[in-house]
């Protein structure tokens, strides 16, 4: 292998969406190999990347590889040759896959100096490793994902899901009611993230049951959204005990992991990127009220990062909590980011104002010092007489961040709603104009403006009906 080659290809690779590629996409013939799912097939591999084709598995040994004269294999990666820097990147045997058609045990036995990973784990060279049905095929690192394994005698998910995207067992997350999968379009093979959602998880224990009427809420509020801020929504599929929504994949993970991360040595993000990320949640949230949306638990965790890169697109995401009416009176949310007509519990209506409470209090701890303004830590004082009377505690790391900017936090803090700013108010505020908020404003509306580019027809297979 070329001395770097290695090197240059992972950097090249970690520039794109958090391990999975979605440059990679065009328009499939499913067929592309095989002219019909052999009734044979034990398996099927399924190509993720551009080029790069379906196969159906039939005998008992597959060879993957560059393969030579001396060396044949039974798939050569030839399509990737253009790709000089990729397609050198592969071994002559880069993995085999063995069937025992009597315990019916797929395994994938690695051969390549490189690597090759399952699910972003290495197996190593000499390794062996069984496959599962979804499992993602990688070359040397996680980014360079070329199949999935699809093993045609194991489907677990309906058939309404399986006829237009392909499933991997890749978890992007998991909570209480399900998971998120990583999943494939079957039109273009773009990247899609795949919510799974108990309706009937357990009967003894109601609470961590997804009601159907909750599911409905999420989708029909997500339905009305198209921001570059929010996660936008494909597809919803309801059968069973389960309901799945197709979801924009986003590849950075969760804000709450970027803030916390040692780079910033675990004291928040500063005060200029806290400026340019606020400006892209605030404009947001000016988009939902704009549209009769208030989100009402707007936190880091339900924050997602386009990619890794330092100065990333925001996305905001679980709508389950979100409510379509001006006024609303239901005591729901995170504690320690409700606001105080939300705490009072009292049968009292609130406004979408809400939103612009829960925001500055998750930007004053995460943003600029990582320091909870409210939390059951501070034992004066119980967390619901914190937050109902706005007692906000600067710490000495304050000291660091501008009077500005500790105004503009105090001033969303407020716990009168009439005299709490909308959305629209900061947003015609000096400090929403500095330039870490121009360059965000930008950046945004370059991602506008390139959606407006796609055509028409391309634009309404990408978002629901």
């Amino acid at each position: 292998m070329v001395r770097g080659t290695k090197r240059r290809l992972q950097t090249t690779e970690k520039q794109r969406a958090a391990s999975v590629s979605r440059d990679d996409t065009q328009p499939v013939d499913e067929d592309f190999i095989c002219e019909s799912q052999s009734s044979k097939a034990y398996a099927r591999l399924v190509g993720v990347r551009r080029n790069v084709p379906n196969i159906d598995l039939i005998e008992e040994q597959f060879i993957c590889g560059r393969g030579s004269e001396d060396v044949p294999v039974s798939y050569t990666f030839a399509s990737l040759s253009s790709d000089n820097g990729l397609y050198r990147f592969i071994s002559k045997i880069q993995f085999a896959i063995t069937r025992d058609f009597d315990t019916k045990r797929t395994v994938l036995h690695d051969h390549s100096r490189n690597g090759t990973l399952i699910n972003q784990e290495m197996v190593g060279k000499g390794n062996s490793r069984e496959l599962a049905n979804g499992d993602l095929i990688s070359i040397g690192i996680p980014a360079l994902i070329v199949f999935v394994f699809e093993d045609v005698e194991d489907r677990q998910y309906p058939d309404e899901l399986l006829r237009k995207y392909h499933v991997t067992s890749h978890s992007l997350g998991k909570g209480g009611f399900g998971k998120v999968l990583l999943g494939y379009k079957k039109s273009d093979r773009s990247v899609v993230a795949i919510k799974l959602l108990n309706t009937q998880f357990s009967a003894r224990c109601s609470r961590a049951i997804a009601k159907t009427r909750d599911i409905r809420n999420e989708v029909e509020v997500m339905k009305k959204l198209d921001h570059p801020n929010v996660v936008a929504i494909y597809d919803f599929i309801q059968v069973a005990k389960y309901s799945y929504m197709v979801i924009e994949y986003v590849g950075g993970g969760e804000f709450f992991s970027k803030v916390v991360d040692s780079r910033y040595n675990r004291l928040g993000l500063g005060e200029s990127l806290g400026k340019y990320f606020a400006y892209q949640l605030v404009d947001a949230v000016m988009y939902l009220h704009s549209v009769g949306i208030c989100h009402r638990d707007i936190k880091p965790e339900n924050i997602l990062c386009s990619d890794k890169s330092e100065r990333c697109v925001l996305k905001l995401t679980d709508f389950g909590m979100a409510k379509k009416d001006a006024r609303m009176k239901t005591r729901c949310g995170t504690p320690s980011y409700n606001a105080p007509e939300i705490v009072a519990n009292e049968g009292i209506e609130y406004t979408p104002k809400v939103d612009m409470l829960l925001e500055p209090r998750m930007r004053s701890l995460h943003y600029f010092l990582r320091i909870p303004p409210f939390s059951e830590e501070y034992t004066d004082m119980s967390m619901d007489d914190q937050v109902m009377k706005g007692r906000l505690l600067f710490h000495s790391q304050w000291r660091r961040i501008s009077r500005e900017t500790q105004k503009m936090i105090r001033w969303m803090l407020t716990v009168q709603v009439e005299k709490r700013p909308s959305a629209m108010d900061l947003m015609n505020t000096e400090w929403m104009r500095c330039a870490d908020c121009r360059q965000a404003k930008y950046d945004i509306q370059r991602i506008v403006d390139k959606g407006k580019e796609e055509k028409p027809a391309d634009v309404k297979k990408k978002r629901m009906e």
